[in-house]
């Protein structure tokens, strides 16, 4: 039995995990239908699954499977074969900049989550262990939509995923930011760490003028975490609310991935004064 509990909300009002669950099985389907009408197999263990076969998985099965293919095709091909999607992409965050003030009537997408039992030592080991290995299976079992990842030292991150569950994927730049003193949202004083970000298309290094801030605090007995998104004005309104989405399959598997690191006296010992360190320049 799990000795710990993760609780998300949006908008005050609780989610359950089995909600949670029951949208990540459904974007499995949407994407394995992406696979399917672009005639790419999904294999598991070098075994094709018809696509029928794979409306069948259950979640977990469902989950190794496009984690494996994706590794298989690598990030080189995966570039290759979603070219047309990630042009579709570049075209609408384009008309989205085009049409947006910056840092004015900012959208504010956010998700709460109450950790018990999970460190944010336990967190930072999972981002470590993220950044290093640095591949496609790993970021695939944590989001169906997470078609392409690559990260450098820096914290940057490059990105290709259906951002919001809206149209197509989106092949974007990450790099972190700060939080500028005119935009509406501020992080609490307290929060030990804050991740803020610059998200720019990797194409053609367009600002499209959205942020990411999350902010993660330690407890007595685990963290509290407020994931934030700040989309621009000319986005439409389901980009927002799919993403509320988007953050808790991503987070709730990135938690209970968290669960399993267990560091050694050094290992924490080093991490809790970087997050010291840290929470000194928020």
């Amino acid at each position: 039995m799990d000795n710990y509990t993760i609780n998300f909300s949006v908008d005050g009002q609780p989610v359950s995990e089995e909600e949670i669950l029951d949208m990540e099985l459904s974007r499995y389907h949407h994407v394995f239908k992406i696979f399917n009408d672009k005639n790419i197999d999904i294999k598991k263990d070098n075994t094709v699954i018809p696509y029928e076969d794979l409306l069948r998985l259950p979640l977990s099965e469902a989950k190794e499977a496009l984690a494996q293919t994706r590794e298989d095709i690598g990030k080189e091909k995966t570039l290759e074969l979603f070219k047309p999607e990630i042009v579709r992409g570049d075209d609408m965050w384009t008309e989205i900049a085009n049409n947006s003030r910056e840092g004015v009537n900012m959208q504010e997408a956010y998700v709460d989550v109450e950790v018990h039992g999970i460190t944010l030592v336990q967190f930072m080991m999972f981002n470590q262990k993220l950044a290093k290995e640095n591949n496609l299976y790993m970021p695939s079992m944590i989001h169906p939509e997470h078609y392409y990842f690559d990260a450098d030292k820096s914290g940057k991150q490059v990105i290709i995923e259906t951002f919001g569950m809206y149209k197509d994927p989106s092949y974007l730049d990450l790099k972190p930011g700060k939080i500028e003193p005119d935009f509406s949202v501020k992080p609490k004083e307290n929060a030990d760490i804050v991740m803020a970000g610059n998200t720019f298309l990797k194409n053609t290094g367009l600002d499209t003028k959205m942020l990411g801030m999350h902010q993660l605090t330690s407890t007595e007995d685990g963290m509290k975490i407020k994931l934030v998104v700040l989309l621009p004005e000319g986005a439409p309104k389901d980009i927002a609310d799919g993403h509320k989405w988007h953050l808790m399959v991503e987070f709730n598997n990135g938690l209970h991935i968290a669960a399993q690191q267990h560091p050694s006296f050094i290992q924490r010992k080093a991490l809790e004064t970087a997050i010291h360190h840290m929470a000194k320049k928020n």
